[in-house]
């Protein structure tokens, strides 16, 4: 062995030589797979940075025409209530007018104040609850970063929303009531005129039959006070909605700046 000393340093070097080389390419690739893990998962960050982008833009695209559609349901609202404050006030005059058994206003008058009555005290609000659907269906509800705004906006799409349909459908039933039980009483016929109220053009009167005995009715008056106490209820649900709303758009103005 001591007679080839060169050849037992020849055969460790190149052991050496093939483990260093053997240790490079194995922390090469080492580096390599570190290297293509990071870019998946960097890209995977990437990607999901972008969806949570386009999903927060999305959101405020529909804040933002749910706020448009707020401004709108609250002018419709305030148009509804002057309909139904004149309601009660034509209601408030026929009371008044036979409370003492006696008819002083004139058939024409009993006509045109009924058949405004009758025309306009079912009047309906009715939200634009489209947009509050697309934020649930598409899961941009959960994005909203104000909870108090989460919570004004179910209030105001489901219990309030709820509310109004259930009254809704009250006083068309005693819109019903009136066409079967008072309108041959007070018969009014009308036609359409060149203006129009809020949703529909307004009625004109034609002509008139006004049966004195039945005007003079307790029924008569039955009638007319359980409208005014339904408009009145409606007029109360309209002023909540109205300060929901006041309350959705200050919310969604600040969700969006």
């Amino acid at each position: 062995m001591l007679k080839f000393p060169h050849l037992i340093f020849s055969k460790a070097r190149g052991y050496y030589c093939f483990m260093k080389i053997v240790w490079k390419n194995y922390i090469r690739y080492i580096l390599e797979f570190n290297i293509i893990i990071i870019g998946v998962l960097l890209s995977f960050y990437l990607d999901d940075l972008r969806l949570d982008r386009e999903k927060n833009e999305y959101k405020d695209t529909l804040v933002e025409e749910l706020l448009i559609a707020a401004q709108q349901d609250l002018d419709q609202i305030e148009k509804i209530k002057v309909d139904l404050t004149q309601v009660n006030r034509f209601i408030e005059d026929l009371l008044l007018d036979i409370e003492d058994g006696e008819k002083d206003l004139t058939d024409k008058e009993i006509a045109e104040k009924y058949l405004f009555i009758s025309n306009n005290m079912s009047t309906s609000f009715f939200p634009q609850n489209g947009t509050f659907n697309q934020l649930i269906a598409t899961g941009s509800m959960e994005l909203i970063d104000s909870k108090d705004f989460r919570r004004a906006l179910l209030n105001n799409y489901t219990h309030y929303y709820e509310r109004n349909n259930a009254l809704n459908r009250s006083l068309d039933d005693l819109s019903l009531e009136l066409v079967s039980n008072v309108d041959p009483k007070i018969l009014v016929i009308s036609g359409r005129g060149d203006s129009t109220t809020f949703i529909y053009t307004e009625a004109v009167l034609k002509s008139y039959e006004i049966d004195q005995k039945f005007y003079l009715s307790n029924l008569l008056r039955a009638y007319l006070m359980e409208i005014s106490v339904y408009q009145n209820f409606y007029l109360d649900m309209l002023e909540t909605f109205g300060k929901s709303y006041d309350s959705i758009i200050a919310f969604a103005n600040d969700e969006i700046s």
